[in-house]
């Protein structure tokens, strides 16, 4: 975790922090926002604690957020982010593509989506902080891409819905029923009952099993 010192300046640029487990987009990151005069990097963080601390602390205008930081999953750290610094604005940063994550996330909070590689980040960050929704112009289509993504997966024979991948990505993190509830602010047994159509949709027997399943079809 590191904080980084603001620059003297006649005009206050809008703060960003970076979460990311990968150094080199970190660093990236950190050129590509050096060049802009109205965009500051204030702090780094590749683990989840550490980007809550910071959130906590800095109460930056926009968290640039990695879609995977290990085993966690975005959607659920967006919210935790956003309920530390609730003036924040997230945006995913993401080399992957798959639309049930991406769509997650905006469902948990981000109202920025932006593929790694792309000169889009900075036009990115400029529209949300216009209060714009931005999403990568190669994913504008998010349901389409989720139906041709599904339609290729064999084995999974019925879509997920929105609220059944937010509980399958927060089950992902070994999370009970009830945390998933007082997570999700849902009934328990509202809960058991998304489970129960995951295992379904996934043919599997046990969460186990659905949470292979899950990684191998790249839903996690």
């Amino acid at each position: 975790m590191s904080e980084i010192a603001p620059a003297d300046g006649a005009t206050s640029p809008a703060s960003v922090l970076v979460v990311d487990d990968h150094p080199i987009v970190i660093d990236g990151v950190r050129q590509i926002l050096a060049g802009t005069a109205d965009l500051q990097l204030v702090g780094e963080a590749a683990d989840p604690a550490a980007a809550e601390a910071l959130a906590r602390q800095l109460q930056p205008d926009i968290v640039i957020l990695d879609l995977k930081l290990g085993e966690h999953l975005a959607p659920p750290l967006c919210r935790t982010l956003l309920g530390a610094s609730p003036g924040s604005t997230v945006v995913i940063h993401t080399a992957f593509d798959d639309p049930e994550p991406l769509r997650a996330c905006l469902n948990a909070g981000a109202t920025g989506i932006v593929l790694k590689g792309t000169r889009d980040l900075v036009e990115a960050l400029r529209s949300v902080l216009a209060g714009n929704v931005f999403v990568d112009p190669s994913l504008t289509d998010l349901p389409a891409a989720r139906a041709k993504n599904l339609a290729a997966r064999n084995g999974v024979g019925a879509s997920l819905t929105l609220r059944e991948y937010e509980v399958l990505c927060i089950m992902a993190l070994g999370r009970t029923s009830k945390e998933i509830a007082e997570e999700l602010h849902l009934a328990e047994n509202t809960v058991r009952s998304y489970v129960q159509s995951l295992l379904q949709k996934l043919q599997a027997r046990n969460r186990i099993e659905a949470l292979a399943k899950a990684r191998s079809l790249r839903l996690l």
